[in-house]
């Protein structure tokens, strides 16, 4: 009892760390602001969901990756099991809804829209909703090392995308808001709108992809953990793309972005599958063991 008791504090512990810690991060730069008027920026609204959504996936994953990281220092097996995955998962999701909830829909109620929609109750369910599916992704993606490393490394530099974007960026207004940087999105006035949007996670799914693949092949991991891993990082963008939606049809801003994390999930996908279909060496197969196939269950 007292295993899964640890097992559990981990993942909400961890997971509520990184979801306040990240929206205590652009709070205070400015970069997400809820409580003002979007009633002639419909766009902003939408990329302003897309983050909230990806914060909460990304601390969900992250916190059911340490708890599983944690179960295997506790027990000194290379594997973990369905249990604990579900376990830490479920505790990550619990502790991420009870840091975002309050930092989001109470800043919402006062937000002005241009749609015929209640903006708290659109930011609760959005919420509810990355609180949900990040229960799955954490479930699926703890304890299997190149997919947590991808997840990890695409994380890192979506958040310097994310810098470069806001350090560029003028504020509006005064100093009330910043401009809305779009999430994986280079936002700097060097490069063309749509262009920037449609390539830059791509090519941010494609570097972090290759090089994680590389490792892992390196590493002896599974062909099928390898194959996978390129996708991990790109999916959760996409999905929080998904839920936030493509934003109005006459503002492609965050269409643009969206159409961007639906290529990079491909991009990613393909490039490691086939670095991982990619015969071995005879060389590696005389050095390296093969794995047990138990070890990333």
């Amino acid at each position: 009892m007292k295993f899964w008791a640890r097992i559990f504090a981990a993942g909400f512990a961890s997971a509520a760390l990184i979801s306040a810690a990240q929206f205590g991060v652009v709070y205070g730069l400015g970069a997400l602001r809820l409580n003002r008027d979007f009633a002639e920026a419909d766009g902003d609204w939408n990329i302003q969901l897309t983050w909230i959504a990806w914060f909460i996936l990304t601390a969900v994953v992250g916190g059911g990756a340490y708890a599983a990281g944690l179960s295997r220092l506790l027990t000194k097996r290379l594997s973990v099991g369905i249990g604990v995955r579900l376990v830490a998962a479920s505790a990550a999701g619990l502790g991420a809804g009870v840091a975002s909830l309050p930092l989001t829909v109470y800043p919402a109620i006062d937000a002005k829209l241009g749609l015929p929609v209640n903006p708290a109750i659109t930011v609760a369910f959005t919420v509810c909703a990355a609180l949900a599916v990040g229960i799955g992704m954490s479930a699926i993606i703890a304890g299997n090392a190149p997919m947590t490393t991808n997840v990890a490394y695409f994380t890192f530099s979506i958040w310097v995308l994310a810098v470069v974007s806001i350090s560029e960026i003028p504020p509006l207004f005064g100093r009330l808001y910043l401009e809305q940087p779009r999430l994986g999105v280079l936002d700097i006035s060097t490069l063309e709108p749509i262009p920037r949007a449609s390539f830059s996670m791509p090519v941010l799914a494609a570097a972090v992809g290759i090089l994680v693949a590389i490792v892992g092949r390196a590493r002896r991991q599974p062909r099928i953990l390898i194959a996978l891993s390129g996708t991990a990082g790109p999916l959760l963008a996409g999905l929080a793309y998904l839920l936030s939606g493509p934003g109005p049809q006459k503002l492609t801003g965050q269409a643009d972005g969206y159409l961007g994390a639906m290529i990079a999930v491909v991009v990613g996908l393909t490039l490691s599958t086939i670095i991982a279909l990619l015969p071995r060496s005879s060389r590696e197969r005389q050095v390296y063991p093969t794995a047990r196939s138990d070890e990333f269950l």
